[in-house]
């Protein structure tokens, strides 16, 4: 541009390979990845705020509907509580910060889901529950 002279107008500016120049046919399916993938809804708003000729009928998008996915729920767990008792514990294992007098460094607590009956232990390392809970 030389000196004294104005900037030209764009009317026609570029966005990847597709056209938005005023009045421009453009199929509905090629402006949503341009738009950030918005709903059909806004699409259309913008096309027309653009003066835009949009043409056609949306269609589903990989893109999109890759990020509406989700993961199946996780069941809980078991939908009838147990009525025998030592069928099934509930169980966890804490670690203290500090070593008890005893030598201990974790706290052990399982509790029957038939009976609420709970059980505790203090133990020295993890694999001692086999040898102390198991022994009941």
């Amino acid at each position: 541009m030389k000196k004294g002279e104005k900037p030209q107008k764009i009317e026609n500016e570029e966005k990847g390979n597709l056209s938005l120049e005023k009045g421009a046919k453009i199929d509905i399916n090629d402006l949503p990845e341009k738009l950030g993938h918005p709903s059909e809804e806004m699409v259309k708003l913008t096309g027309n705020y653009m003066k835009l000729s949009i043409q056609g009928k949306m269609g589903n998008c990989e893109n999109c509907a890759i990020g509406k996915m989700r993961q199946k729920n996780v069941e809980k767990g078991p939908k009838e509580k147990s009525t025998k008792p030592g069928f099934r514990f509930y169980i966890d294992i804490a670690l203290s910060k500090f070593t008890s007098a005893g030598g201990s460094k974790y706290w052990f607590l399982a509790v029957d889901e038939a009976t609420n009956m709970k059980f505790s232990l203090f133990l020295k390392q993890k694999s001692d529950v086999k040898e102390n809970f198991f022994g009941f």
